[in-house]
């Protein structure tokens, strides 16, 4: 090799070694700078999920084309009421709860003679109470949604048209709508700080009857004249998952995925045939990364209820595989089990089911064991259990999460997990909240049982297979927020806040029998109230309570 090329190949090198050198002084030095808060946070890498269909799958759904060919023939009046020539910007085409199904939203529709962007302004009774949405995009036709109207009221409608010039022309519209139902319940506020709530309305879903929001001053702004039980909640696109009754039937069996203003995109039978012992989906329904969606359900033509779960394809409606957790627990917890609704068959009661996407596998809550679990699916391996120690066969014993950093008090008959964004930047934990009803069916502090329901934080170690408690709010005002059934708590990520629902409180005798509360807190210890309304007028058992609520912007997805 001659001279020159050693030269080249001794340059080369040196330049490496001084490159390497200035990135090692420069990690060294900003590493001694970087405080814990502008450390990056450690995120576990996403895996796929496309698990293969079950080709033996029994069939328990359909799709509805029947719910289908009804929602065109309303696109088609819609189309057929609007005049492009005539509904101009000064005098739009109005039609108040377009679909039948949502009183207080209206479709706005006209032309105007140049390319514009619309902003809408529902007016609210307060600043914070007013809703305002830019629907952005240069058109001569507008189709705008109205979302947010007060019940008998003549509302204040303001649109305002803005040119790619930056001309303004704006047009008030006055739009009436009627009452609300004689049936509907009573929703009173107690606190609100509107300035430091997460923003959006908050929706109540009830275990029957009217799913509806209200804003901070407790005021009613959407509701839907369908029935619903338990299912209400976006999806990826913007749309609401919405479970509701066929016609005629006394059973819910009829999902749908639908807008605020009631427009139906697609829409599931459940097959419950001439089943009458309870809903065959009964709880939860979620939408997993391929689109598909996962209900908690039961196999009718079982002894045992609410331990299944059955998957549909989007598409097609058909089912794509079916679940049981008689599969994965012993046989002797579901014949021999004597708690709650025995007679009934219901030793499992699942009443939540929550996708963790950190490592594609599900979060489960099961209300009769007394438990939260993550497993995989769709093989069903257990990865943990969080719940009292007590009633397991040894085998489970490497599945039960360990106390660490002082006690930790074991759900009872709890709600609702949802994983929380990472909080300590150590990709071995999970942080997760949930409701805590501590009501004891099977397993866990029967001293404690019953003085309260709380939100509560939990942080787990999945590989060491640890728990700590974070943070819970409950405790502090006892058996007034205590639930025996039903309840939720969220995670809010714009502020940070926690919203918990404790959804059926029998108050002490002399005053209203019973009530539900959803209450928004601040994250810090000791907790404050931001918010908190009281929902009364329900019968007993007329499962007319709050079961969960959700805190969303009207026009989120849209």
């Amino acid at each position: 090799m001659n001279k020159k090329i050693w030269t080249i190949i001794g340059a080369v090198l040196a330049i490496g070694v001084i490159a390497l050198t200035a990135v090692l002084i420069g990690n060294n030095s900003s590493s001694d700078q970087a405080t814990d808060d502008e450390k990056p946070s450690i995120q576990k890498e996403p895996q796929k999920f496309n698990p293969e269909p079950d080709p033996n799958a029994k069939q328990v759904t359909t799709y509805h084309k029947e719910r289908i060919t009804d929602q065109e023939a309303i696109e088609k009046q819609l189309e057929k009421d609007f005049n492009p020539e005539t509904h101009t910007l000064k005098d739009p085409f109005i039609k108040l709860d377009p679909y039948g199904v949502a009183p207080l939203t209206a479709l706005v529709k006209f032309t105007t003679e140049t390319p514009a962007e619309i902003t809408l302004t529902v007016q609210g009774n307060d600043k914070e109470s007013t809703i305002q949405k830019v629907f952005e995009g240069y058109n001569t036709k507008h189709s705008i949604p109205v979302y947010g109207l007060y019940a008998d009221k003549n509302n204040t409608v303001t649109l305002e048209a803005t040119t790619e010039d930056g001309d303004d022309t704006t047009t008030e519209l006055t739009i009436q709508t009627e009452p609300l139902p004689e049936d509907f319940l009573q929703v009173d506020l107690v606190e609100a700080q509107p300035d430091k709530m997460e923003p959006g309305l908050t929706f109540i879903n009830p275990s029957s009857r009217y799913t509806f929001g209200v804003d901070h001053n407790a005021d009613v702004r959407w509701y839907s004249t369908l029935w619903n039980s338990h299912v209400f909640k976006r999806l990826e696109n913007g749309h609401i998952l919405y479970i509701t009754k066929e016609e005629g039937q006394e059973k819910y069996n009829d999902l749908l995925e639908m807008n605020l203003l009631g427009k139906v995109y697609n829409a599931y039978l459940f097959d419950i045939g001439e089943y009458d012992k309870t809903n065959v989906v009964h709880h939860d329904v979620i939408e997993l990364p391929t689109g598909n969606l996962l209900a908690t359900t039961h196999d009718t033509e079982s002894e045992y209820i609410e331990d299944e779960m059955v998957e549909i394809d989007r598409e097609t409606g058909k089912t794509v595989r079916n679940f049981s957790f008689q599969d994965i627990f012993p046989e002797e917890f579901y014949k021999d089990y004597d708690g709650a609704l025995a007679e009934d068959g219901d030793w499992f009661h699942q009443n939540a089911v929550w996708f963790d996407d950190s490592d594609n596998s599900l979060i489960i809550s099961s209300r009769h064991q007394d438990l939260e679990m993550k497993m995989t699916y769709p093989e069903g391996d257990i990865k943990w259990i969080l719940a009292a120690h007590e009633e397991w066969p040894e085998s489970f014993n490497q599945y039960l999460l360990e106390p660490t950093n002082g006690a930790v008090k074991f759900p009872g008959g709890p709600h609702a997990p949802m994983t929380m964004p990472d909080q300590d930047n150590n990709p071995d934990t999970l942080d997760m909240i949930y409701f805590d009803n501590n009501h004891v069916i099977t397993r866990g502090d029967e001293k404690v049982s019953g003085e309260y329901s709380r939100a509560v934080q939990v942080r787990i170690n999945e590989k060491d297979m640890t728990v700590e408690e974070i943070w819970s709010y409950g405790e502090e005002r006892g058996r007034n927020l205590f639930s025996k059934i039903v309840g939720d708590a969220d995670y809010l990520p714009e502020t940070k806040n926690r919203l918990m629902t404790t959804g059926y409180i029998a108050v002490e005798e002399g005053e209203d029998p019973r009530n539900s509360r959803i209450i928004e807190v601040i994250e810090d210890e000791p907790a404050k109230v931001l918010y908190e309304i009281v929902i009364s007028g329900f019968d007993k058992d007329s499962h007319r309570q709050a079961y969960r609520a959700e805190r969303m912007e009207v026009y989120e997805g849209e």
